[in-house]
């Protein structure tokens, strides 16, 4: 276990070589996100705090939004990103076909040194699981250039975005808070440090579907105290994952979630599922990948976001690039506040449109999640294939 982390320590001397400079490039978003990635290595520029953001199709600096004209919801979009976990084979072919999204891969791979794209599109299972955190978060903003291609004025109109666990990095890079390099070195950290404790202490995720007489608190409490008969010092299990009305994701000690799978019913627990995932994230077992991702965001070029980009640990919008670094590393052990998150963006009067949704990445999780939110977002949304 040591020398997992010892691998994370070196990441992060590897990581202080990603405070980039800002370039003016244009062309097409995922172009400029492209070229700001050439100035690689060069320069230092050293900033401030966190904020939550990505480049590639983020609002130029000067073009700020404090005296704008009020626009329609319906003519805005919002972009929401997925997490680990919505990972598959054959993810990221369906955008091999334009040009700025190879550059993506080829250069994404340059700087983790692996294949990226050849471990998306063609697997093992195996060897895409171990790396599905940079796998998704790249072939995330690759679905951008996709939606650039085909509805261009979707992508220029965007107000607002979020992202599900890792997805939050992905936001946080289109608006311009995180270089492309910075995310993939912090990814790289993040999954690394977040293997390391799971490998520290057996734990998992498990999504439970409750009945309207549910007593989850009860039910967790019930199976620390299983836990804790079983050997287990200072059990954990707890809501790692609010996904909406009447589904929650629980993690914790391995021991806890058997009991919660096998006594669940007597709790109001009508059906229980397996996350795919290697550990209790988002839980108090995940407290050394806190620090290590605060360490690596400490050296990291942080920016403030120049899209809204609401932040699932307390659904509040990111203000500046230090509540970014301080707010990312909090997201390691803090709960996945998604339902609350989707409240947040899409609150208005009845009699007001709402904007277009546009879920990005592999699987459709997140927009299935979006239809028991909110129907009328959801029916204003759309899925761009990957």
């Amino acid at each position: 276990m040591m020398n997992t982390f010892a691998r994370v320590s070196r990441g992060l001397k590897v990581a202080r070589s990603c405070r980039t400079r800002s370039s003016r490039s244009e062309d097409t978003p995922l172009r400029r996100l492209l070229d700001e990635a050439s100035a690689f290595n060069e320069g230092a520029a050293t900033e401030p705090e966190l904020r939550w953001a990505t480049q590639p199709y983020a609002v130029r600096p000067n073009e700020g939004d404090t005296n704008k004209a009020r626009v329609e919801p319906s003519h805005t979009t919002v972009l929401l990103f997925p997490g680990q976990g919505s990972q598959h084979v054959g993810m990221g072919k369906k955008l091999m076909h334009l040009p700025p999204v190879r550059e993506l891969y080829e250069l994404a791979s340059s700087i983790v040194g692996w294949d990226v794209a050849r471990v998306c599109t063609e697997g093992p299972e195996e060897e895409l699981s171990r790396h599905c955190q940079i796998a998704t978060l790249v072939t995330s903003l690759a679905s951008l250039e996709r939606l650039r291609d085909e509805r261009p004025s979707a992508l220029e109109r965007v107000r607002a975005a979020a992202g599900f666990s890792l997805g939050e990095i992905t936001a946080l890079t289109f608006a311009g808070a995180l270089t492309l390099e910075g995310a993939l070195r912090l990814v790289d950290i993040r999954a690394a440090a977040m293997r390391a404790c799971s490998q520290e202490r057996r734990g998992g995720m498990l999504t439970v579907w409750l009945g309207a007489d549910a007593n989850l608190s009860h039910a967790l409490l019930r199976a620390r105290e299983h836990a804790a008969e079983c050997g287990v010092a200072a059990p954990v299990c707890r809501v790692a994952n609010y996904l909406y009305p009447g589904c929650k994701v629980v993690a914790g000690d391995e021991e806890a979630l058997r009991f919660v799978e096998r006594r669940g019913p007597e709790f109001g627990v009508r059906r229980a599922a397996r996350v795919r995932v290697e550990g209790a994230f988002h839980t108090e077992l995940m407290a050394r990948a806190e620090d290590a991702v605060r360490a690596a965001l400490h050296v990291l070029q942080v920016a403030e976001p120049r899209v809204r980009v609401v932040s699932a640990v307390d659904a509040r919008p990111y203000r500046d690039a230090r509540h970014v670094r301080a707010q990312l590393a909090r997201h390691v052990t803090r709960p996945v506040r998604w339902e609350q998150t989707l409240h947040v963006l899409y609150a208005r009067p009845r009699d007001q449109h709402v904007p277009l949704t546009v879920t990005l990445g592999p699987a459709a999780a997140l927009r299935s999640t979006l239809r028991q939110v909110n129907a009328r977002a959801w029916d204003s949304s759309l899925q761009i294939q990957v």
